[in-house]
């Protein structure tokens, strides 16, 4: 959620940290600041805003910082309000009259009234409501001559997750870091490094990256880096490739990076499928190979996700158990990590589905499955991250960077990656085949030319629908089968970046509670495919609306001349087989509440309150 970025180097500082921070603004927050180690006066000072970055940058005033190291911030409130005192970076007791330490920090300290109380009692005034400021007077209070072990012996008294940046007025070179339960990784430039959450924050000067692992503490220089263990032995740290370009975090001519996202989707779900459906029809999917025993004998899937990559495992959950012959199963991963004695069959394997790699209730839900010893595997978009390091094996959906809080790209990438492991396991499991496979496949590997025939034809049909229905406080979405998910994603975009309120029902759950919401001031969203058998239920649907004076409005198929008459708007989309039908009906929603927003002046890349990689429970 929040971001970190610190800078060693010769560059101007505030315009670097200024940058790195603006370079995560996508990830949510409510307010920024920055410290550095003034080399004049050989003290650290702070500035810190609430509100944008763009405001933290007018409170500095294009003040040149004389200063070779800093750190920044972006803040999402968890312990106390949005004001400046709680925005970071935190700092010590000013014993000297010249503070000592200061310190951006992400994650969160389980113990830190307990810590706050003694602290107090030994004479430390504290002027914030965070549990980061406890992390800033126990690191003041420990400093030494070694300030490694100094920096730990302050950690060892810490219950939570943390990923810090440190600053000692001590130590006028260096930014040390420490990391457990929330990423952060080192950039390797020139005569600069770079300590971050995000490698977006410093891929403007350097493709050279250092992926800290948790249980790591270290610091860095201009010239060169140290890590460390817990126990204060030296680690070899291991340069890695980013594997992104920059123009992939930039908007390219686009209004909004929601907008780029949408219309790269057939560019990225070509990355997605290149190398991985070969022209005999076989899958090959490399990040499995080695675990292909594993996955033969599995007799049972859990897939443990949260927000928009929990609908993409529910369409998984039918995937695997009508493609794969899988019994199959999708969880909330919260509700799984907090579960206390869940049971899983034997053979049961777990598949942990992440955009970012870093969602916390994930993670502590592959914990869970690892006490359970049950073998986990990844579904990821972000190699290096923690998903990918905690997990045995697994899958990136190659979506590349995705910038906009409300996930697009990733969503359709994932569902995609979910077709391909379900050809797989029924590959590797020796499924006979059957007749509708073939065209399937076929299909499939269509699917990133009928995403751009979506896009291209459904645009005129959604605004047209924003013109009508713009004034509507609440939408009702409405998908059976393997369109209940996607008519639960579609609610959850609506509300996301438009703040109108929007809920997604399977379509047979409609007479039972929800058909009483249903008025003309109601409109409802109904997917509504030919491919699906059972096509007349979903019609019958609609009638029921409709005879309660109920707006209709309908995504349905190219060639569908009857559902014209029975809806009062339609959105038509190009005809595609029922397995296939959420990648093409989620990109009309993803329209819909994108036009929407805009219309009712929306920020549709930073929504209020919400933010992109969820790293606290």
């Amino acid at each position: 959620m929040c971001g970190i970025v610190g800078y060693a180097g010769n560059q101007p500082l505030a315009e670097v940290l200024l940058e790195g921070l603006r370079r995560v603004e996508y990830r949510g927050y409510d307010s920024a600041g920055i410290a550095w180690l003034d080399s004049t006066a050989k003290s650290i000072q702070v500035v810190r805003q609430t509100g944008k970055i763009a405001a933290l940058a007018a409170r500095l005033n294009g003040r040149v910082i004389q200063s070779n190291i800093g750190i920044g911030h972006t803040r999402w409130a968890t312990h106390g309000g949005v004001t400046e005192a709680n925005a970071h970076p935190h700092t010590g007791c000013p014993w000297t009259k010249k503070i000592q330490v200061a310190v951006a920090h992400n994650g969160t300290i389980t113990n830190h009234e307990a810590l706050k109380t003694d602290l107090v009692r030994r004479g430390h005034v504290f002027k914030s409501e965070t549990d980061t400021e406890v992390l800033a007077h126990l690191i003041e209070g420990h400093i030494g001559r070694d300030p490694v072990q100094s920096l730990l012996s302050a950690l060892r008294l810490v219950k939570g997750a943390y990923g810090i940046a440190v600053i000692m007025r001590r130590y006028p070179d260096r930014i040390f870091f420490a990391r457990n339960g929330s990423p952060l990784c080192l950039g390797i430039g020139g005569d600069e490094r770079f300590v971050a959450s995000d490698a977006k924050s410093f891929r403007a000067h350097t493709h050279r990256q250092v992926v800290l692992e948790d249980g790591q503490v270290g610091y860095v220089t201009a010239q060169e880096q140290h890590v460390f263990d817990f126990r204060s032995a030296a680690l070899t740290s291991q340069i890695e490739e980013i594997g992104w370009e920059l123009e992939a975090i930039e908007l390219g001519g686009h209004p909004t990076f929601m907008h780029k996202e949408i219309f790269g989707q057939p560019d990225n779900l070509t990355s997605a499928l290149a190398g991985r459906l070969v022209s005999d029809g076989s899958v090959k999917l490399g990040g499995l190979l080695d675990r292909e025993p594993t996955l033969h004998s599995a007799q049972n899937v859990i897939l443990v996700a949260a927000g928009t990559s929990l609908h993409a495992g529910m369409i998984g959950e039918i995937l695997l158990q009508e493609i794969s012959g899988l019994p199959a199963h999708s969880k909330n991963a919260s509700e799984l990590a907090n579960q206390e004695h869940p049971r899983f069959p034997s053979g049961t394997i777990v598949w942990a589905i992440s955009q970012s790699g870093e969602t916390k209730d994930v993670l502590l839900a592959i914990e869970k499955a690892r006490q359970l010893r049950r073998p986990v595997f990844g579904l990821c978009n972000v190699p290096g991250s923690s998903i990918p390091r905690a997990t045995d094996a697994g899958v990136f959906t190659n979506a590349g960077p995705e910038i906009g809080v409300a996930s697009t790209k990733a969503f359709t990438a994932q569902v995609l990656a979910l077709h391909l492991i379900s050809l797989y396991l029924r590959q590797i499991r020796q499924v006979p085949p059957e007749p509708w496979l073939d065209k399937y496949v076929q299909e499939l590997r269509r699917i990133p030319e009928l995403v751009r025939q979506t896009l291209e034809i459904v645009q005129p049909a959604v605004r047209a629908v924003v013109d009508q229905y713009q004034h509507c406080p609440n939408f009702l979405f409405l998908g059976r089968g393997i369109n209940h998910p996607t008519a639960l994603e579609g609610a959850l975009k609506l509300k996301e970046i438009s703040y109108i309120h929007a809920e997604g029902y399977p379509c047979g759950e409609m007479k039972h509670g929800p058909l009483a919401l249903v008025g003309p001031e109601f409109p409802t969203v109904v997917i509504a495919p030919l491919s699906d058998d059972h096509y007349p239920k979903i019609m019958s649907n609609i009638h029921e609306i409709r005879a309660r004076r109920g707006r209709v409005i309908a995504i349905a198929s190219q060639g569908d001349e009857s559902i014209g008459q029975n809806a009062d708007s339609v959105i038509y989309m190009p005809r595609v087989s029922y397995y296939l039908s959420p990648l093409l009906y989620v990109i009309s929603l993803q329209l819909l509440a994108y036009e929407m927003a805009v219309r009712l002046g929306r920020d549709v890349d930073q929504p209020r309150h919400l933010a992109k990689s969820v790293t606290v429970e």
